[in-house]
């Protein structure tokens, strides 16, 4: 089982944080490899899926998650009915004397030349996510 966490304070108040997180085109702004997001049907409802094409390790994945979680300004939790990795992505809102505490956190398992380099798997998608989340944070606190 692989599972990578990060965090980061984003000086902002949850609803700014939220909002700007769940806003249609955003999730391109903070995930710079991913090339694409495909809706499939409304979004930020339970049960409701989209795919995101990404290049990871040089290799471009195609995933479909599926969004199981979906508790305004608290969770988000989604995971992958189709693709290369079986992972559940959850991201959280807490908030903290001066912003937002935001987290996200990836576990899965591994398999394939994902099992081969979990090592390197781990490394990074610990990097992408805290460029993300400083993507984010710079992006929120400057609206």
């Amino acid at each position: 089982m692989l599972t990578v966490e990060r965090s980061i304070i984003i000086n902002k108040p949850v609803k700014d944080v939220f909002d700007f997180i769940t806003a249609e085109g955003n999730s391109l702004k903070i995930q710079p490899d991913v090339t694409e997001i495909v809706d499939h049907g409304p979004r930020n409802t339970v049960g409701s899926s989209y795919t995101e094409v990404r290049k990871f390790i040089g290799q471009e994945m195609r995933t479909t998650m599926e969004l199981t979680v979906f508790e305004p300004e608290k969770k988000w939790v989604a995971k992958v009915i189709k693709g290369p990795v079986p992972y559940e992505m959850t991201i959280t809102y807490e908030p903290v004397e001066g912003g937002t505490k935001y987290t996200c956190s990836i576990s899965g398992e591994t398999k394939g030349f994902f099992k081969l380099a979990e090592n390197l798997v781990a490394v990074q998608l610990g990097k992408t996510l805290e460029h993300s989340n400083q993507l984010l944070k710079e992006l929120v606190e400057k609206a």
